[in-house]
């Protein structure tokens, strides 16, 4: 059986010519929440970034329900296979302009923003008394962080990958971003990868694969 998503082989090194990985691929079914663990250095987050794309591999191929992406359909890939980063990136204006922005972008073209889910969202993760006409640069890094994963949220890609995009916030308010990411990640044709900085998070997940000695392990 094909799998949802498959992807690679990937290689990266470090500026220095250390190998942090070589000929990893991932292959992975749907309605799952995966975390890729490993020690600090290890290559994580430069794997997630191989994984939707935002560093590229040439020799890496990509496909996401049987379709093949490769060269002027990475984009596409991007828009399916979404990062989340903790220091997600906003544009000046307000929340709510960050929040429509995926929606605007050519990907986003059959993709209808709701307000609705948007207020919705924002409520969940403790910011539903924010005034969604508030300037971004007002909200606090932490404000910040969860407007990222509402927005990813609301994008609603096929793969959600979250680069420690709970790290900064408090215990209570992470479990109830997570199991917002678990719900998503539990529907049919959706996949979450993840990098978590919480061990009570991670025992959550589905599947754990681990980044050792440059291979990337099942356990």
């Amino acid at each position: 059986m094909t799998s949802f998503l498959e992807c690679g082989p990937f290689k990266a090194q470090t500026d220095d010519g250390r190998v942090l990985f070589d000929n990893v691929s991932i292959s992975i079914s749907d309605s799952q929440s995966v975390a890729v663990e490993g020690a600090s250095g290890s290559g994580k987050s430069t794997l997630l970034r191989h994984l939707t794309a935002i560093t590229y591999s040439p020799k890496a191929s990509r496909r996401l329900e049987g379709k093949s992406y490769e060269g002027s359909s990475l984009p596409m890939w991007r828009a399916k296979v979404t990062l989340v980063a903790q220091d997600a990136p906003m544009i000046p204006g307000s929340l709510e302009a960050n929040l429509v922005l995926p929606f605007r972008q050519r990907a986003g073209r059959n993709k209808i923003y709701s307000k609705d889910a948007a207020r919705n969202l924002l409520g969940k993760v403790g910011l539903g008394s924010v005034p969604l006409d508030r300037d971004i640069k007002l909200l606090s890094g932490g404000e910040r962080h969860r407007v990222g994963l509402v927005r990813g949220l609301l994008w609603d890609p096929p793969v959600l990958v979250a680069d420690e995009s709970l790290a900064g916030l408090d215990p209570d308010t992470a479990k109830v971003c997570f199991d917002l990411l678990l719900d998503y990640a539990q529907k049919p044709g959706r996949l979450l990868v993840c990098v978590l900085h919480s061990p009570t998070l991670t025992e959550r997940v589905t599947t754990r694969l681990r980044l050792v000695d440059g291979r990337l392990e099942e356990g």
